[in-house]
């Protein structure tokens, strides 16, 4: 009687879902900016401060603290911090977004670099201490989407019983953007995407484009229901839409998730949706759409879903 107990057991166990590791902060630090006017620079530091200390998502690191980093790096408040210092203080004090910038004719610059990888985050110019909670709100809504993107990236179930496949068609160019590959696209040029599963079920695909946008490309208005057939091809556009894709501006990393469940779930919120046509997540919920999705992924056994994403290096 025991035996059977702990078999049983051990079966509830294996065969519960697993919870998906979601990053819902990202810690980050101000550097010096440099200035030409005695104090313009503290001032811009305290006023990002103050504005990016109301993004729940963003853990600043205390000013104090940076300064201490500062000193080691021998960095005075009136010096130029480049990105290879700043990357260099993240890197050793494990500060993941590194923000600085410069005070210059009226006009204030800065940019989020991701200390880890120096891709850049998020980079903004304003006019004035006026627009300083102008200038926090773009910084934060990169940061936003960085962690979306990071967040689908790792939305990955390897199912042994499912395979969902979706790649890039660029017309007029040989080869085809597959997930895992090093896909490149340029500005301008002409899009198709193809995705298939091995079984019936539905299908939704998800596309954090370059400049921030989060859109729905399927399903979408054109084509409502996401079911879809084992083994059939589907493209977006279809054959007969009268509409067409292509990479747009700003140059940058187009990253694409598609998700497959046999039985239907709705992965986004529609509340959290907006437009027409292709649906796009609405500003200051983005981060709160992928949370939603790992949520509804944490609730499904590893053989009733799967999922996939691919990333894309746009240039002009």
């Amino acid at each position: 009687m025991k035996k059977l107990l702990i078999i049983a057991c051990l079966t509830i166990i294996l065969s519960a879902p697993a919870a998906i590791a979601q990053q819902q902060t990202v810690t980050a630090g101000i550097l010096p900016f440099a200035a030409q006017g005695q104090g313009d620079g503290e001032a811009v530091i305290g006023g990002l401060t103050s504005s990016l200390s109301g993004y729940r998502f963003i853990r600043l690191v205390e000013r104090a603290k940076m300064k201490e980093y500062e000193q080691e790096l021998a960095l005075g408040m009136g010096g130029f911090v480049d990105e290879a210092s700043a990357v260099k203080v993240g890197k050793m004090h494990g500060i993941e977004i590194m923000i600085h910038g410069s005070v210059m004719n009226g006009s204030i610059s800065a940019r989020a670099v991701h200390a880890e990888t120096q891709r850049l985050i998020a980079a903004a110019t304003v006019d004035g201490m006026g627009q300083i909670d102008v200038l926090a709100k773009k910084l934060a809504a990169g940061i936003e989407v960085f962690l979306a993107r990071d967040n689908l990236k790792k939305m990955r179930n390897d199912s042994p019983d499912i395979t969902l496949d979706i790649w890039i068609e660029r017309k007029g160019a040989a080869g085809k953007i597959t997930p895992g590959a090093a896909g490149a696209g340029r500005v301008g040029e002409g899009i198709v995407f193809h995705f298939k599963a091995n079984r019936d079920g539905y299908v939704t695909i998800v596309d954090i484009q370059p400049g921030g946008d989060v859109v729905v490309l399927f399903p979408n208005d054109y084509a409502k229901s996401n079911a879809v057939k084992a083994g059939r091809e589907y493209t977006i556009p279809g054959e007969d839409d009268a509409f067409e894709f292509q990479f747009e501006k700003p140059a940058g990393r187009d990253t694409v998730a598609a998700f497959f469940t046999e039985k239907k779930v709705d992965w986004l919120d529609p509340a959290k949706l907006a437009g027409e046509g292709f649906k796009t997540v609405k500003e200051n919920e983005k981060l709160e759409m992928t949370r939603g999705i790992s949520l509804k992924a944490t609730g499904l056994k590893k053989n009733q879903w799967e999922s996939t994403v691919l990333e894309v290096e746009v240039s002009e």
